[in-house]
């Protein structure tokens, strides 16, 4: 299976930046440097970043920004459709810019956490076909298979056989 390559085009996160600038203003919400920088963290990591990843590389970048803040501004991108949220039975919420790919779906390692995007036609086919056995029109959808990336898978097979379980 081929992952997709989340990184953003060139110069796609200014794109993005200026449609949520926009979607601010004919809001009548303020345009503030904390929002922008929120938005730009999250529009130029091509990743799926929680509020902490975000405080996180702000902070590494100089910038001062709280939790709440991140959050308010996560939602708002959220609601004028530029990020999508997902839940990965983490505990916590991830984002990603919602340019790009409009359906795929993800591979999560239960050890690291990385998030491995893929697209398959194939996949995309046997759903419908599921969905349209059964007279379902389908609104949205998401696959999300849990296991080991291979790093971890790894590191877990030498960890048995310096146990003697293998």
């Amino acid at each position: 299976m081929k992952a997709v390559e989340t990184g953003p085009p060139l110069g796609c996160a200014a794109v993005m930046l200026g449609v949520f600038r926009a979607a601010l203003q004919e809001q009548h919400q303020p345009v503030t440097q904390q929002r922008e920088a929120i938005a730009q963290a999250l529009f130029e990591s091509g990743r799926h970043l929680s509020a902490e990843d975000i405080v996180e590389k702000l902070r590494e970048g100089g910038e001062s920004v709280g939790k709440a803040t991140v959050y308010r501004t996560l939602n708002l991108l959220v609601q004028v459709g530029l990020a999508v949220e997902h839940d990965f039975d983490e505990g916590f919420r991830r984002y990603e810019m919602s340019a790009g790919p409009s359906r795929h779906d993800h591979l999560i390692c239960t050890s690291c956490g990385v998030v491995v995007e893929f697209q398959r036609s194939e996949v995309d086919d046997l759903m419908g076909e599921i969905a349209e056995a059964h007279g379902f029109h389908v609104l949205t959808r998401q696959v999300k298979l849990y296991g080991l990336c291979p790093t971890c898978d790894e590191a877990a097979d030498a960890d048995l056989t310096r146990a003697g379980l293998r």
